[in-house]
């Protein structure tokens, strides 16, 4: 594992120092892992802005592996909650994923793809008094991993596209509470799916934008689908999001015929999105792989 992130200032480190400090004294966990941050820095010139008509913001935000011990009582989304608390006074955006230790090791013996390059990549930001890991079982097959990636994709992405299909059919027949439930459906599934081709992790939530944050990891084009920057963007997306227990508990959850239409339009786009960066994924690994000879060429016959 890496111990030091060349890529930030003095200031940044220790700044995430400062986060993780209080991250451990408020959780006590067994690791936090960090694999991946995003610095995002805009410059903004323009004659209708104050002062000087020039801005320069900065937004940082940091991917985590949560390690908790195995007798750990409180919630996933309770830690998670937490954490995105303890961030926030920091103008930090935390992307959190918790594991127990005993869970994560499971996955190493398994040669989960996801913790495997966690272990010998990802930055160490603090180790506790707890058991070290587990070496991964093997390295995996380029042909392996292609394998694999195109077993869980055609999986989670045919539900997602099935889904939509499903909401598509819902709004024709005006049942807008129904087809937002069916959309939130095919956004979870196609959020899920990159998640699995990309990082070969599976996420369980239910929560956009969460899933939405965690691709942020290796693409940003998701996320600006829902770009969240207005207060009717923001309605909107909430609308989406809250579908998943609204549509079916909430009895003053209506949705207009506008909306619906809109966001029919929001997870099309989504869907050819994620389709374009899985051939992407897959034309790169297809580039990595290495001729060799004898080949294995199937003889197909009319």
């Amino acid at each position: 594992m890496l111990a030091s992130f060349q890529h930030l200032r003095e200031d940044q480190r220790k700044q995430l120092a400062g986060l993780v400090t209080v991250i451990v004294k408020t959780i006590s966990p067994d690791k936090i892992i960090c694999y991946g941050s995003r610095i995002i820095c805009t410059k903004n010139w323009s004659c209708f802005l104050d002062g000087d008509c020039y801005q320069e913001n900065t937004s940082t935000a940091y991917d985590f592996l949560i390690v908790t011990n195995d007798d750990e009582k409180r919630a996933d989304d309770e830690i998670i909650q937490m954490i995105e608390r303890l961030a926030e006074p920091l103008g930090l955006c935390i992307n959190t994923v918790v594991h127990k230790l005993l869970s994560v090791n499971d996955a190493l013996q398994k040669s989960s793809l996801f913790f495997a390059i966690l272990y010998l990549k990802g930055a160490l930001l603090y180790n506790g008094d707890g058991l070290s890991f587990t070496n991964p079982m093997e390295e995996l097959s380029l042909d392996t991993l292609k394998s694999r990636i195109e077993k869980n994709w055609n999986k989670g992405f045919v539900i997602a596209q099935r889904f939509y299909q499903t909401a598509t059919h819902c709004l024709s027949n005006g049942w807008y509470e129904l087809c937002l439930f069916m959309l939130h459906q095919a956004a979870q599934h196609c959020c899920m799916a990159l998640l699995r081709a990309f990082m070969g992790y599976r996420s369980k939530t239910h929560n956009l934008g969460r899933l939405l944050t965690m691709i942020e990891n290796f693409s940003l084009a998701p996320a600006a689908i829902f770009p969240r920057v207005t207060k009717e963007e923001n309605e909107l997306f909430d609308l989406l999001r809250k579908a998943y227990s609204d549509a079916r508990y909430n009895e003053d959850y209506t949705v207009t015929a506008e909306k619906a239409i809109i966001l029919i339009d929001r997870i099309k786009e989504l869907l050819v999105l994620a389709e374009q960066l899985y051939n992407q994924k897959l034309d790169t690994l297809d580039k990595e792989s290495i001729i060799s000879f004898p080949l294995t060429i199937k003889n197909e016959t009319k």
